[in-house]
């Protein structure tokens, strides 16, 4: 990997992990990396695995829920309604991102183009798949 790629994934890298503290509200200065994966750090993927321009779109993608997960989803109240049933517990699940990522995208559109972007990839994705087989 070259010296400009390297240097502009690591801007890019920079640039997401400075727009989810905005959209989080979690404005403090980075603490030193902890192994507990739920923590508040967003660092959540590796610099080299940004290859393609739907890799790009899809970590923008997943950046901006992170963030907004952490904005509107409480931890104690999505426990306490969290169902017991599997099946109802997989449609919880999918309604709380629906929620939150709904919200966001309302509120700013940027957050709702990369949104709009990376779900038109996985569809497009799952067509061409199906007319494979």
């Amino acid at each position: 990997m070259s010296t400009k790629e390297t240097n502009l994934k690591e801007k890019f890298k920079q640039a997401l992990e400075s727009t989810a503290r905005v959209i989080s509200d979690d404005l403090k200065v980075k603490e030193k990396p902890k192994n507990n994966k739920s923590s508040n750090k967003f660092d959540f993927f590796e610099i080299d695995n940004l290859t393609t321009k739907s890799d790009f779109i899809r970590f923008r993608a997943e950046t901006d829920s992170n963030a907004l997960k952490k904005k509107f989803s409480n931890d104690e109240i999505y426990k306490k309604n969290l169902p017991q049933n599997n099946s109802c517990r997989s449609l919880y699940n999918i309604a709380e991102k629906i929620r939150y990522e709904t919200l966001g995208g309302k509120m700013l559109k940027g957050i709702e183009k990369n949104f709009t972007e990376n779900y038109q990839q996985i569809v497009n994705l799952k067509r061409k798949d199906q007319l494979k087989t």
